[in-house]
């Protein structure tokens, strides 16, 4: 995560977004909504795995200079998948090849939501 955020930041690219990636990793914290009855916020799960190898099945998300929103698909060696949102840093095991485009049209922003208590993504023309 912070590796992309250092390219996005470094080439200043303002509506960056994941377009594929490929590789493994050996850490990874991950965040599941639970729902819970009542309005906004839903209290979050962070479940973190430390010392487990996985192939990165599928990254996606949007990175712009104020911050990322990244999702990730992990394949364990048994065939089963564990998927959330990615929080904090992932430990890359061997490589990872994230290839980034971005929107020319648009800027990506993020503004806190008073609601969500989140930064929600604000898509608005350049």
């Amino acid at each position: 995560r912070e590796g992309i955020e250092e390219f996005v930041e470094k080439k200043n690219l303002e509506a960056a977004f994941i377009m594929t990636c490929v590789g493994s990793i050996e850490s990874a914290t991950l965040r599941f909504p639970i729902p819970k009855t009542g309005p906004i916020p839903a209290m979050n799960r962070e479940l973190t795995y430390k010392k487990e190898y996985f192939d990165i099945l599928s990254l996606v998300g949007t990175v712009s200079l104020g911050g990322c929103h990244l999702h990730v698909v992990l394949g364990r060696a048994d065939g089963t998948v564990v998927g959330g949102h990615l929080v904090g840093n992932a430990k890359v095991h061997t490589t990872a090849e994230v290839v980034i485009g971005e929107s020319l049209q648009e800027v990506y922003v993020r503004k806190n939501d008073p609601k969500t208590t989140f930064n929600e993504l604000e898509v608005k023309p350049r």
